[in-house]
């Protein structure tokens, strides 16, 4: 048979080096067009497009989505 080990309590200090404080994480409020340059707000409708020429995905607005959806660009989604 196995033996069995008691768990470490916390009093030796060793989980105490370890822990880390939680990290703080804000939001982004606005962002902006990649195509035109508007701000996006955070109730703005955005999108992500996929550029032909460079192969990365970029958010865009709405207007700039239906042309760029003409102009060979595809959804990232």
């Amino acid at each position: 048979m196995g033996q069995v080990h008691p768990i470490p309590t916390q009093s030796d200090g060793r989980d105490a080096a370890v822990t880390k404080p939680p990290a703080t994480v804000r939001s982004i409020d606005s962002a902006h067009c990649g195509l035109c340059g508007a701000k996006l707000s955070a109730r703005a409708l955005r999108y992500h497009v996929v550029s032909p020429q460079r192969c990365e995905m970029m958010t865009v607005c709405h207007t700039c989505r239906k042309a760029a959806l003409g102009e060979g660009y595809r959804p990232a989604e």
